[in-house]
């Protein structure tokens, strides 16, 4: 008889855990507190208006696509997600405008707009977060940091990839106009993170964007989530909303 596994919470994080589980042969009940699942990646609807609460660019769209292949299903049949050409355009009080891409030509041209001389100190930082992306996402991102003994072993490589600066500080030493600084820092943001005093470990996602690019969900990130449900009921993953867990009821160390 399969081993019975419940789920607290709708987040991706607990939307790809319930689906993993039940690829390994659980059965698996997923719980989430509000009427409708996403987590961060919830949206709310006033109108004929739907709006994304959370995340709405997607930087690894394969994490993704694994979930549905684990049932050998194609993701393209649940919701369809296109790359960008264009990642972000920030506009300055003053009226000044950047557009952050994809392309080397085209990010050279807007980076020189600002301070000519900043573009080296550009690449330089480009290619010192693929150094942080190799260790922190490559290495780190799918390892459980509850070993201490672990978790010490990594400090001396952390310390090396300067994590003790805060993003801010790491993008403004190889950066000096004040407003690339600002845009080469923002990326915290995407996770709720504050520049300023998020570790600079964060400047991983500066990379992440330039190996697999942006992407967007067409209809807004509520179609992943949509997507994930649709696959969840295929695959006999019971699924109850509206019931918020208070407590975890344990006996003799189980629960």
């Amino acid at each position: 008889m399969a081993k019975k596994i419940i789920v607290i919470g709708s987040g991706f994080g607990g939307l790809a855990a319930s689906l993993r589980l039940k690829a390994k042969g659980y059965k698996v009940t997923l719980v989430e507190k509000h009427p409708d699942l996403g987590g961060r990646a919830r949206v709310f609807k006033k109108d004929q208006f739907i709006y994304d609460g959370g995340p709405t660019v997607i930087t690894a769209p394969y994490l993704f696509e694994e979930l549905f292949s684990l049932f050998n299903k194609n993701i393209s049949d649940y919701v369809k997600i296109v790359p960008l050409d264009l990642w972000y355009r920030f506009v300055f009080s003053n009226g000044d405008t950047f557009d952050y891409t994809g392309d080397d030509g085209s990010m050279e041209e807007q980076v020189k707009k600002f301070n000519t001389s900043d573009y080296d100190g550009y690449k330089n930082l480009v290619n010192f977060t693929e150094k942080i992306f190799d260790k922190g996402f490559t290495d780190l991102s799918d390892k459980p940091f509850n070993n201490l003994i672990f978790m010490m072993k990594q400090i001396p490589s952390l310390l090396k990839l300067k994590s003790y600066k805060s993003v801010y500080n790491l993008v403004s030493s190889y950066v000096s106009n004040e407003k690339l600084r600002r845009v080469f820092s923002m990326h915290p943001l995407l996770v709720g993170g504050n520049p300023f005093s998020t570790t600079s470990i964060y400047t991983l996602i500066l990379f992440l964007e330039k190996k697999w690019g942006i992407h967007y969900s067409m209809g807004g990130t509520g179609s992943v989530v949509n997507a994930l449900e649709k696959l969840m009921i295929e695959e006999n993953i019971k699924i109850i909303k509206d019931a918020e867990v208070t407590e975890i009821l344990t006996e003799n160390k189980k629960c």
